[in-house]
């Protein structure tokens, strides 16, 4: 009774407040909080993340973009409370790490971990019978390699394990999934008097076989989601940069509109590497869930340290789950590779002006 119980009450969850866009045949997905987009840099800018510059995060995006790095390690920890404008105990952690082997290939790790707080369990006659603490955790590791000076491939591989925590067997979900990516950087290119970079990404992710969630109950499909994005990253001076980008995405899963395309738009203004201001949009068609929102952040530089904050703006009549919330995202990079950087020193571009 109680995996009855809690089965029913995680579908309305997961639909009403956006874990997963919902197919018009009303299934909601398996593990829908690989759907969340965990770092404040990308929450900044509407959830963009597939073909944006390479940062410490990227691993949830798309790894490719790791053998651009500029430095020989990249570290990041990411913090997104949840529901905040229901409870205080819901939340997203995740955690990231990246390193260089050589000129041409990376691999890294991450993890996520969705908590879903404190829940009492009763049973059927109403007695509580205790708490529990349901949660969700992916443990990933990617691959990238360059096949050119300008692209990249990326694999990885993913545990999935979801433990609703009922204190009983069949009340949990075990898989693994694969993620396939690509990512494109050009060399600097001029424009006008202005120099910059194009950016284009691909990513295929959460490939995997239909779960059971909950014993005895219909099985369900791992959100697979298909993400292409492109951008170019103006260079004003050897200070000042700023950057557009476009991304769409669509969830390859059965019945679902393929034609229902869910499109963001963002943009990132830096200060010589030190401070950031971004900015987005996001809209996803009725049929595919109605979100849509606005979202503004920001970002510093410590020496190496990096802090970033995001926050989103609803601007549809869908609650969104991130309403009046702060992301949090901080990140490291250790060493220097200077043969990875797309970046010339300030003497070639300040002569680039004046060709």
């Amino acid at each position: 009774m109680k995996k009855i119980l809690f089965f029913f009450l995680l579908i309305p969850l997961s639909v009403k407040f956006g874990f997963a866009q919902e197919s018009p045949g009303g299934q909601p997905t398996a593990a829908p909080f690989l759907l969340i987009v965990p770092d404040a840099r990308s929450g900044g800018m509407a959830d963009i993340g597939v073909a944006t510059s390479t940062d410490a995060y990227s691993q949830f995006f798309n790894p490719a973009k790791y053998t651009f790095m500029e430095g020989d390690m990249l570290l990041g920890l990411n913090y997104t409370p949840w529901l905040r404008n229901l409870t205080n105990d819901v939340f997203l952690g995740s955690f990231s790490f990246a390193r260089r082997i050589n000129e041409r290939s990376t691999w890294g790790v991450g993890m996520r971990y969705f908590s879903y707080g404190s829940m009492e369990l009763s049973d059927a006659s109403g007695n509580i019978t205790g708490n529990q603490n349901p949660y969700e955790v992916a443990i990933d590791g990617s691959y990238s390699l360059k096949l050119s000076e300008n692209f990249s491939t990326a694999v990885t591989g993913r545990y999935v394990r979801s433990d609703y925590a009922l204190g009983d067997e069949g009340s949990d979900m075990n898989t693994f999934v694969a993620d396939v990516g690509a990512y494109y950087q050009s060399d600097l290119m001029k424009l006008g008097k202005n120099q910059g970079i194009w950016r284009a990404g691909l990513s295929l992710s959460n490939i995997g076989f239909n779960v059971e969630l909950v014993e005895g109950a219909p099985k369900s499909q791992m959100p697979t989601n298909l993400k292409l994005g492109s951008g170019y990253e103006l260079i004003m001076d050897p200070k000042n940069s700023i950057a557009a980008n476009a991304e769409i995405n669509s969830l390859l899963v059965k019945d679902s509109d393929f034609g229902s395309l869910v499109y963001a738009l963002g943009a990132e203004y830096k200060y010589n590497n030190v401070f950031a201001l971004r900015t987005g949009y996001f809209h996803e068609a009725e049929s595919a869930g109605n979100r849509q929102y606005a979202t503004v952040g920001g970002g510093v530089a410590f020496k190496s340290a990096r802090l970033d904050l995001s926050y989103l703006f609803n601007t549809s009549e869908v609650a969104s789950p991130l309403e009046n919330t702060l992301r949090f995202s901080l990140s490291y990079a250790f060493g220097n590779n200077n043969s990875a950087s797309q970046e010339l020193p300030e003497e070639e571009i300040e002569v680039a002006d004046n060709n």
